[in-house]
């Protein structure tokens, strides 16, 4: 037969047309719908201000009907209908492919082997198959969503693919049966095909376009379920609750735009808002049509025995076309959307930003937050990753990505919920090291004891640029859930590599001359703590030593001592310079509390100077690093102080 004629029988299937145009459209919505979408499909607004031809201005408040601006109108919360249906597109189909093509391979392989090998494992098979198909699919996708959520997508994904498999099972069982008993498979037989020829050379070309058909219907149920279960409130990015009584307190706030999720709200806002309900229900019914259609129109294009068939090669191409698109729009929209591990600072950066820019073009970006919570995660995976924006005229733009997870966003404008101090605050440049290099310095000294104190807490990891800096810088804070526990700060660390900073802009005394480039003292740090200001030097061992100067000096050097418990000791001191000088604490101080922090006071007495390697312990911590010493007479009016026992005053030059 020509190729006319095939385009005839082809064109002669309206079902098969609309199957397959109505199929290329969906994947076309979901790769390029969050390009499409006129507006930012999170970003809410209490009202919506048009101006009119005239130059008048119109007010209305959400939800609105459609209108030039917004042609499927806005929900209770003023979110744009159409973006939110382009936008959630690619989440919505990802998802319905994935788990029918999941579904599909889990039904096919176990019909084709209880099929083709028959014995025990076909009759444990078919009892597993019957046990589940005597479930309600919705009751028992609702369980494996309640188990799997810890999972996220992929736990979502694999509800929806571990739900109808046995029908699809049995078909490929029978199917198969009925194969083996065909005279070309005898045939085969009798000229000693083996059994791998039979299956991939025979029996594929039997059940093959059956399984295409059976796949569109799949795809399409799949479609319904993950609809129905939107329908009662469960959904991709969360799901739907009762606050009190009276039912949710303020409109329901869906955090990723996903047709499912967008149902969720019928049981609140079907009655007072009937079209943000209506709009993704009208998707989900024109898209399970086509699924349904191409499902008819495949069916009759591969039966031998309709008017409309065509031949076994052009359904092959018609197969391979719709098989590679299916396959490789599922594949690209996981591989680049659903990612399991937290998003860092950056990449979460790159994708707040877009968002950004759609809702308040021009606005940079001033503040992050990664915030943990012993009610969530603990501190293995952000509670919330918050970005801020700023505008010309001030205002704040909140994005917060859920869990770290680039599917959970939630946009609010004028809002900040971090008790940050935006004033004068610089924006921030991109390649900053993420938030957990912080974090894990400041678990280090002494974040993790503070937790262990606070038991119930919230950790921020904050992320700014303040006026009075020379670069960005990343603060720590750990505060209890209860108003009654005072809070810990940590801080600061260079944005850009992830080293202490001092926590306020402090002056630091001028050394009388550079330090010996064969002494590598120690790095110290200004913090703040009460009214304790002191130069620390932090170590692995969760111990902090501070001195009241950036410059140590023979004689006595005050040390304020963070962590451990106990009283202070010197455990070892060393002059590189001179052997024959000695070193001791003195007057040691027991462990007490100031700012919510353990702190301890003695006196580090050094007979000379130089090179000192010392270390400190307290109770069972220690601590020890590297200072250079200068002489007594180079401290700052040192002629006020007195004599120090067992030190004799140098004179302020270099030995």
């Amino acid at each position: 037969m020509s190729a006319r004629h095939e385009l005839r029988r082809i064109f002669s299937n309206p079902a098969l047309l609309i199957g397959l145009a109505g199929t290329l459209a969906l994947l076309a919505m979901g790769v390029f719908g969050s390009v499409l979408a006129p507006y930012d499909p999170s970003a809410n607004a209490s009202s919506i201000i048009r101006v009119l031809p005239d130059g008048r201005t119109s007010i209305a408040f959400p939800p609105t009907l459609p209108d030039s601006q917004h042609w499927f109108g806005t929900d209770p919360i003023g979110r744009d209908q159409w973006s939110r249906v382009l936008a959630g597109a690619w989440l919505t189909l990802s998802v319905v492919v994935a788990a029918a093509l999941v579904r599909l391979g889990i039904g096919f392989s176990l019909g084709l082997t209880s099929g083709w090998y028959g014995g025990p494992f076909a009759r444990i098979v078919r009892i597993v198959a019957t046990g589940i198909a005597a479930v309600p699919q919705l009751l028992l996708a609702i369980m494996l969503v309640l188990v799997t959520r810890p999972l996220g997508v992929l736990g979502f994904i694999a509800s929806l693919a571990l739900v109808g498999w046995p029908e699809i099972s049995e078909f490929v069982r029978a199917e198969t049966l009925r194969a083996k008993r065909e005279p070309f498979m005898e045939a085969a037989r009798s000229v000693g095909a083996p059994g791998r020829r039979l299956i991939t050379g025979h029996l594929f070309a039997t059940v093959g376009p059956q399984l295409l058909t059976v796949a569109a219907l799949e795809t399409g149920a799949v479609l319904l379920l993950l609809a129905e279960l939107g329908l009662i409130g469960l959904f991709l990015a969360g799901a739907t609750f009762l606050v009190n009584d009276f039912g949710p307190v303020g409109p329901f706030r869906g955090r990723a735009a996903e047709w499912g999720q967008m149902l969720g709200g019928i049981q609140f806002y079907a009655i007072t808002a009937e079209l943000p309900t209506l709009i993704p229900a009208v998707f989900v019914v024109l898209a399970s049509a086509i699924f349904a259609l191409l499902a008819d129109g495949l069916r009759a294009a591969s039966d031998p025995f309709s008017s409309r068939r065509v031949l076994p090669g052009t359904f092959g191409v018609l197969t391979k076309v719709l098989v590679g698109a299916l396959c490789f729009s599922a594949v690209g929209f996981i591989g680049v959307n659903v990612q399991p591990a937290a998003m860092t600072m950056e990449e979460g950066r790159s994708v707040a930003a877009k968002t950004a820019q759609m809702t308040w073009p021009g606005s940079e970006f001033v503040a992050g937050v990664a915030r943990y919570s012993s009610a969530s995660h603990g501190i293995d995976r952000p509670e919330r990753l918050t970005y801020y924006y700023r505008n010309d005229r001030d205002e704040l733009l909140r994005i917060s990505f859920m869990n770290a997870d680039r599917l959970a966003v939630e946009v609010r404008k004028y809002e900040s919920e971090d008790e940050i101090d935006f004033t004068g605050l610089k924006a921030l440049p991109e390649g900053l090291t993420s938030y957990d290099a912080p974090l894990a310095k400041a678990e280090q000294t002494q974040g993790a004891g503070r937790r262990q104190i606070l038991r119930s807490y919230v950790v921020r990891v904050i992320l700014t640029w303040p006026k009075d800096r020379d670069g960005p810088v990343y603060a720590v804070r750990y505060d209890g859930t209860s108003g009654s526990q005072q809070g810990l700060p940590v801080c600061c660390f260079d944005a850009r590599t992830g080293a202490l900073a001092d926590s306020l802009i402090a002056p630091r005394v001028a050394p009388p001359w550079p330090v010996p480039a064969e002494c590598a003292a120690t790095r110290t740090v200004f913090r703040q703590i009460d009214r304790l200001h002191a130069y620390f030097t932090d170590g692995p061992g969760g111990l902090s030593v501070g001195t009241e100067s950036n410059l140590a000096y023979q004689g006595d050097n005050s040390l304020y001592i963070l962590g451990g418990q106990g009283t202070p000791g010197l455990e070892a001191a060393v002059d590189a310079e001179d052997s024959s000088a000695r070193a001791e604490v003195v007057n040691p101080g027991p462990t007490g509390t100031l700012g919510g922090q353990i702190v301890s006071f003695a006196t580090l007495r050094l007979t000379g100077p130089g090179c000192w390697k010392v270390r400190v312990s307290v109770g069972s911590a220690a601590l020890e690093w590297t200072l250079y010493a200068y002489p007594s007479d180079c401290r700052p009016q040192h002629e006020r102080f007195p004599p120090v026992p067992g030190v004799t005053p140098l004179p302020c030059t270099r030995q």
